[in-house]
Order: C-alpha cells, then sequence, then structure tokens
C-alpha cells in the first residue's frame, strides 16, 4: 500500500498536509442541541488560513488534515492511517477527555510508528508533535510519554496557560489573545513542516492498532539480525551484502537496495507494531531466552554464518529454541554464486535448525534447506512469518493485564490473513 493523500477534492496527491488535528470529540448534549466541535472546526480552519499566509503553499492544496465529521468503517480507517502516514506535523489537542479516547490513542500510536521508523530510534517525538491545549490539563493528567513533549512559546500569552484555546475562542474580550496564538501555532507547524520534513510512510493496520494511552502496553516486534558486518567477515566472502552493522545486511544486492531488517520492519509496522531493530549481539540471546521474550520478534539469518566458528553458540541457542512467537527467517538466494558453491558445507547446519520450526510454522523458509528463494517469493513468505509469530503472541498475552487490547489485535490480525487467503486485498 503506498502512502496517499486527498486533502481536498483537486489535490495534488503527492501533497503532504503540513499537519494533522487530532482531537477528542464532545458528545452533544442532546439530539437537537448545537455541535459543540464547531470550536474545533473554526480553530482548525483559521490554523489553515493562517499557514496559507505564511508558507509557499499552491492553491488547490489544503495545510492539514481533520476528522471533520463521525465515520466508521474499513474505508474511513484506511483515510485516517493514510493521511496519518504523510503528514509533516501532528498536532493534538489536549483535554482530559482526549486522553480517554481510544481513537486519539491510536492516531497517536499511528503517527508515533511512522516517526519512530522513519527519524530512527533515537530521534526526539517532540520534533514533529506539536501539542496544543484545548482544555488546560494538569501534568498529573498527561500520560507518562507525553510529559517531555511541550510547546513554550512567550507568543502564546499567559491567558492561553490559563484557558487553553477553548477558553479564548468562545469569549470575544479573549479575541486578540486568541489570534496570538493562532499565528504561534500556525508559524511553529510552517517551521516544522519546511525543516524537518518527516518523510510519508506506509499506512499501518488503524484498525487493529492499540491506544498509545493504554498503560503498560506491548507493541513491541523485535527483528535481530544474526549476520556478520563487513569488518567480520572472512577474506574470501564477497563484501557487497553487508555493512558496517549487522542490520545492514541485504543477501539480495543489487537486485534489492535495501537491508531485509527494513522490509521486514514495513511489514511489522503495518500490522500495528513498533518495529525494534538489533543486531543478535545486541539483542539476540534476550529474544531467545529460555522463560521467552516480552514480546514477539523474528530472527534474520544468514546461511554464511553456517561456516564461521564465533557463530556456533548462537546456532546452539536457535536450535533450542521453542517459543511460537519467534520465528526464524532463512535466505537463500540463487544469484549469489559462493553460497551456492557452498552448499555441502552449509546446508547440514542448517537443517539442523528446521525441525522444530517447522512444526510450529515458525521457518521462512524450508527452501532454506533444500532450494532457493527469490525476492519476489520472500517479501509475501516473510510476511507470513511475521503474521503467525505476532498472533501466537497476542494470543498468550490474552492472559495478561491488557487482554482486551491484544484480543482485538489478533482478531485485526486474523481477518487480514483471511483477507488475503481468500484473495482480496
Amino acid at each position: 500500500m503506498e502512502a496517499w493523500v486527498a486533502s481536498i477534492p483537486g489535490s495534488d496527491q503527492h501533497h503532504q498536509p503540513y499537519f494533522f488535528l487530532s482531537y477528542a470529540r464532545t458528545p452533544r448534549i442532546s439530539a437537537n442541541g448545537p455541535d459543540p466541535n464547531l470550536w474545533v472546526t473554526k480553530f482548525y480552519w483559521a490554523l489553515c488560513q493562517e499557514i496559507m499566509q505564511i508558507s509557499r503553499l499552491p492553491d488547490g492544496v489544503s495545510p492539514g488534515f481533520m476528522d471533520q465529521e463521525l465515520r466508521v468503517g474499513a474505508a474511513w480507517n484506511e483515510r485516517l492511517a493514510k493521511e496519518l502516514a504523510s503528514c509533516r506535523v501532528f498536532v493534538p489537542l489536549y483535554s482530559p477527555r482526549y486522553f480517554a479516547s481510544e481513537s486519539c490513542g491510536k492516531e497517536w500510536a499511528a503517527f508515533d510508528l511512522r516517526r519512530k521508523h522513519l527519524m530512527g530510534r533515537g530521534s526526539d517525538l517532540s520534533e514533529v508533535v506539536l501539542p496544543a491545549f484545548w482544555v488546560p490539563v494538569r501534568p498529573t493528567e498527561l500520560p507518562k510519554m507525553a510529559h517531555p513533549i511541550q510547546f513554550h512559546d512567550p507568543a502564546l500569552g499567559t491567558k492561553y496557560q490559563e484557558h487553553g484555546v477553548y477558553g479564548l475562542i468562545k469569549l470575544n474580550r479573549f479575541r486578540d489573545h486568541y489570534k496570538l496564538v493562532v499565528d504561534a501555532l500556525a508559524r511553529r507547524i510552517v517551521d516544522l513542516a519546511e525543516n524537518v520534513r518527516l518523510p510519508p510512510g506506509t499506512p499501518c493496520d488503524f484498525t487493529s492498532l492499540p491506544s498509545a494511552f493504554v498503560p503498560d502496553q506491548t507493541r513491541r516486534f523485535r527483528i535481530v539480525v544474526l549476520a556478520p558486518t563487513r569488518d567480520t567477515l572472512p577474506p574470501h566472502r564477497d563484501q557487497r551484502q553487508y555493512g558496517t552493522a549487522a542490520t545492514d545486511w541485504n543477501p539480495y544486492y543489487p537486485q534489492y537496495d535495501r537491508p531485509i531488517a527494513s522490509l521486514a520492519a514495513d511489514i511489522v509496522q503495518s500490522l500495528g507494531f513498533e518495529p525494534e531493530l538489533w543486531s543478535y549481539a545486541e539483542r539476540g540471546e534476550d529474544l531467545l531466552r529460555p522463560d521467552g521474550p516480552a514480546s514477539p520478534g523474528i530472527v534474520l539469518l544468514d546461511p554464511w554464518v553456517v561456516l564461521m566458528p564465533e557463530y556456533q553458540a548462537a546456532l546452539s541457542i536457535l536450535r533450542r529454541s521453542s517459543h511460537s512467537w519467534v520465528g526464524l527467517v532463512v535466505t537463500w538466494h540463487e544469484d549469489d554464486e559462493q553460497l551456492t558453491a557452498a552448499t555441502d558445507q552449509i546446508r547440514p547446519g542448517l537443517r539442523a535448525l528446521v525441525p522444530t520450526w517447522i512444526e510450529q510454522g515458525r521457518l521462512l523458509s524450508r527452501e532454506a534447506a533444500k532450494g532457493a528463494l527469490g525476492i519476489g517469493q520472500f517479501a509475501p513468505a516473510l510476511r507470513e512469518v511475521i503474521l503467525t509469530v505476532a498472533k501466537s503472541y497476542l494470543r498468550e498475552a490474552s492472559h495478561t493485564p491488557g487482554a482486551a487490547n491484544h484480543a482485538v489485535q489478533a482478531q485485526g490480525l486474523d481477518h487480514m490473513a483471511a483477507i488475503k487467503e481468500s484473495g482480496g486485498t
């Protein structure tokens, strides 16, 4: 699925909206009463107008996106996922109701997954998240993950801190204060959108994504690479598939121009998990520990390590692994002439790994022990292994705190698998 934007009819589909406004809906007091969310809509359009004044955005595109109508269903969830995968800045409207909203928590989680994947684990979330106080919220009411994200600008004024945007927008005597807030927020949005330039990502499965606000929510999926680096290879091994880190390994070079760990991370993210990429030296033994890891994961195995003495201890641990939420991914690329020439030496070591993993459906692939697996077959097969171990983990986690959310996510993965098997998209 490609990142896609449709901000307004007639807009350029490659345009990335400058911001996504995330807010909690206020319920009507009665069916015939006024819509209390009209104030949010007014604020959204004020931001859009100010951004158009101070930016170079062309005619026919919208500066932002806001879910202005209460819509449900797969098509609308897909639209939200696409907008969150393309917007440059995430603007949450803080209020007590916001952090109690599952929908808002899903929006935050979807954007955060993309941010972490595209900007790296070490980047600061506040670079592309710009919170605004719709209603003042005490620090004790904020989830832990929101504590470090602040936006303090003298131009916002003290009235904003006291009353929030909602308190300013509805009273004429605060009209000038409200305009100052709109101006300051719009300028900050433009600054972040044009200078940080968060690239678009792949839309995630919004339906099965758990809320970011649920305490102790486990959404990690570990991708561990068991492969040499360019500096640790035997002298006769071709270095072109390898990099300075194990996670740089790309067995399909030059047909494919990315490390397979990155391909796996894209698949993991699309299933609603947060991918973590590690070398085996960093996190391998933790993933394969006897009492089981705290999150699902896969091991991406370079067959060449079977011939390297320094990896024999790791292979021994792999042979003993029996946890259903850890998968083994082995590639065997027929265009790798050195791999083919060493077949008789490598395959016996791989066959020793196969039985347990095959019994539980956690191995990619059987071909690794007997044949070739090209990149065209590798990507969909990799997705099946990731889906298998993710569902296994979520079913195990249904007996732990947060069981309801894990169960919902497992049902979402089952639904996705059923669609694929029926030939749908």
